[in-house]
């Protein structure tokens, strides 16, 4: 291997199309393996692509980095919505369109180096699949076409595009099934659309995968109240478990519904959370009650909450969970 010419280059030569899809391959948020991800390059997180009044679409404005061949990556922008034609609907059956736009360079044997839009049609079918794209090609959305179809604005469109992002940048994903599929390099940071969160990805972690670092608070799982000899419940608002910045923490209310004894220095089972949102090592904090009486709520590594009264009492309270935080053990 050798240094490639740079970019911008003054010899007279100029820069080979290979070494340089291989230098903005470098400007790309990677995957695990190295590899750029392609994928747009967002303005904004709606659909690209549209139906028409004809058997056609209408795709979007947009910059997308696409990797025609890796170990590159080169850009493609449509600067203007642009109509796309499909085939007539199937006589029978439904099918799916994948629309899709590709980057095209003699290089790889392709008949142009022009980039074109394109639309994939599927085998028609009573439950039909997704067919295959070009090799190369970035999809940007897909259509389901009934066998009535005379236009596709009645299809049912679904914007399919994976974002990217350049190097260091944050990386859109629309939910957990994006999520799920983008395994990328140590430290990227993604924004999931759906829970608006913002997260990093950790393959080094005790547990790797991604963590939540910023925004909304994730879910950390169902919180369940026993009613137990106290005749605990839920109360208003409901106990809710959430994670945010690396720690779970409680917040909600629960109470005794019926007027129950409480021994001083008696523990209760309160319920429990999930254990692979307990504690590495058991937690024991006051928590607040409206009630005449101090109390402290341990959170035990198996997920079992008890409730612990340090002085005796007959009747009902409410508790507040408020408080209660430790650190993700998975980190």
């Amino acid at each position: 291997m050798t240094l490639t010419r740079t970019l911008p280059t003054q010899n007279p030569a100029g820069l080979p199309l290979a070494d340089e899809r291989r230098i903005y391959a470098g400007m790309l948020v990677r995957n695990a393996d190295g590899t750029p991800r392609h994928g747009i390059l967002p303005a904004h997180t709606g659909a690209l692509v549209t139906g028409r009044a004809e058997m056609a679409y209408d795709v979007a404005p947009f910059v997308a980095a696409t990797s025609r061949s890796n170990p590159g990556a080169e850009f493609v922008a449509n600067d203007a919505v642009t109509r796309v034609v499909t085939t007539p609907a199937p006589a029978s059956n439904s099918r799916i369109d994948v629309i899709w736009v590709r980057s095209q360079f003699a290089l790889f044997s392709d008949a142009s180096n022009d980039p074109v839009l394109g639309v994939t049609q599927g085998v028609a079918a009573p439950i039909p699949t997704k067919p295959s794209i070009p090799a190369g090609a970035e999809e940007l959305g897909t259509a389901v076409i009934l066998s009535t179809a005379t236009q596709t604005s009645t299809a049912a469109i679904t914007p399919t595009h994976a974002f990217t992002a350049m190097a260091g940048g944050c990386v859109f994903l629309r939910n957990q099934t994006e999520q799920d599929a983008f395994t990328p390099q140590a430290g990227t940071i993604a924004w999931r659309i759906d829970t608006q969160q913002r997260l990093v990805y950790m393959p080094n972690a005790t547990t790797p995968g991604w963590f939540h670092i910023g925004g909304k608070p994730a879910d950390g799982g169902a919180v369940t109240i026993s009613a137990g000899s106290a005749g605990f419940a839920a109360g208003t608002p409901a106990p809710l478990l959430k994670i945010q910045n690396g720690r779970y923490y409680l917040e909600g209310t629960f109470v005794n519904s019926v007027g129950a004894t409480f021994g001083a220095g008696s523990t209760y089972v309160v319920g429990s959370i999930p254990a692979s949102s307990a504690p590495l090592v058991e937690r024991r904090v006051p928590i607040s009650t409206n009630g005449p009486m101090a109390v402290s709520l341990i959170i035990a590594t198996t997920g079992v909450l008890s409730l612990v009264t340090h002085q005796a009492f007959t009747g009902t309270a409410s508790f507040v969970l408020d408080g209660a935080s430790w650190a993700d053990k998975k980190l």
